[in-house]
């Protein structure tokens, strides 16, 4: 049943990156500026299927090669994460060669002659509601306010020996002895998240506004309800992951099957990504899926600004004072590298993880 699971997770991301190309906005095709118009091209469409076709292909041998080592070895953590660190290396490479690809059939069309470059702003987009209110982390907030007096109230009863880590079986991997410190380990994670899910959606509503130059009113209403979609869906995944961490913390109070924290923690994980891939599909890069009114204006052509995006995919402009931008491939936002705080922030969210697993630790 675990390595069930494990599969479906790599059928979920194989199928996330193989309609990457058609969730991506119509003015960009694998991290590279193009007119609207040039999406439905012929060889930019065979492009793209070829792209899923590979992608399929590569997740299919990847996830035969995992069930074929688990078979043999049965070190399924071992092996999915291994697993996990060749797909992200495979799927990068993979859109590398489609990338240079796109790049050299753009160089031959030579698609913005004659026509003029913009950048649509609107002065306005900022007083809309683009995010639901901060206000709904206060249910987080109170599930976690309440793991901490939980904790607090039943210390006694928490056994003096701790499991700490399972196998994919339920099996403990990892004990530690009872303290005040490594009983408010996961009460002080799920702090940790409500932080880090409270500022992603600020993040959302603060991003960089990007209108489409051809049709700038539609882009408009796609990119708020682009927002507020991705809004809702980190509540519902905050609450969800914080919520798991609640039940594990409760079976160190009382008794709980081990089997329904190992099975619902997997069937979490799966709901949140199948969630992130259902909503990208149906919602695409800044909107661009949603159906609205046209309101296209011609002559025109998206600004070129292929010289800040890096490989396609690292935006670095120093001229934008802009910290979060929309992905260039995919759907979602990256930093601007450019930008100071930019580093300051990666840094941050790899550190703090770090320091509080050496603490607990």
């Amino acid at each position: 049943m675990e390595t069930i699971m494990v599969l479906i997770f790599f059928g979920l991301v194989a199928v996330m990156m193989a309609v990457t190309p058609y969730i991506t906005r119509k003015t960009e095709s694998f991290g590279v500026t193009i007119p609207e118009a040039a999406y439905l091209d012929p060889e930019l469409k065979k492009l793209r299927k070829q792209y899923a076709a590979v992608i399929i292909v590569f997740s299919i041998l990847l996830a035969a090669a995992l069930f074929i080592a688990v078979s043999t070895s049965q070190l399924l953590q071992t092996g999915f994460a291994l697993a996990v660190l060749v797909d992200i290396a495979g799927n990068f490479l993979i859109y590398l060669y489609f990338h240079r690809k796109m790049k050299a059939i753009k160089k031959t069309r030579n698609w913005a002659a004659g026509k003029k470059q913009a950048i649509i702003v609107d002065p306005k987009f900022r007083s809309q509601k683009l995010i639901f209110s901060n206000a709904w982390f206060l249910i987080h907030a109170s599930v976690t306010a309440a793991t901490f007096l939980m904790t607090w109230l039943c210390y006694g009863r928490i056994p003096d020996r701790i499991a700490m880590h399972y196998d994919f079986n339920g099996t403990p991997t990892d004990w530690v002895e009872k303290s005040y410190r490594t009983v408010f380990e996961l009460p002080t994670v799920q702090l940790f998240l409500l932080i880090l899910f409270i500022w992603l959606n600020t993040m959302i509503a603060r991003s960089k506004q990007q209108l489409n130059a051809e049709r700038p009113e539609a882009s408009l209403e796609q990119n708020v309800r682009f927002r507020r979609r991705w809004s809702a869906f980190m509540i519902i995944a905050g609450l969800l992951l914080i919520l798991l961490f609640f039940a594990i913390q409760l079976s160190f109070i009382v008794p709980v099957p081990i089997f329904l924290l190992s099975y619902g923690g997997m069937g979490a994980v799966l709901l949140i990504v199948a969630g992130a891939v259902v909503l990208s599909i149906t919602t695409g890069q800044g909107g661009s899926r949603i159906r609205v009114g046209n309101g296209s204006v011609q002559g025109r052509f998206q600004y070129d600004d292929d010289a800040y995006w890096k490989l396609g995919v690292f935006y670095f402009n120093r001229n934008d004072p802009s910290l979060w931008v929309e992905k260039r491939f995919g759907s979602g936002w990256t930093l601007n590298f450019a930008h100071p705080a930019g580093w300051i922030i990666l840094g941050l969210i790899i550190l703090i993880p770090l320091l509080l697993g050496v603490f607990f630790s």
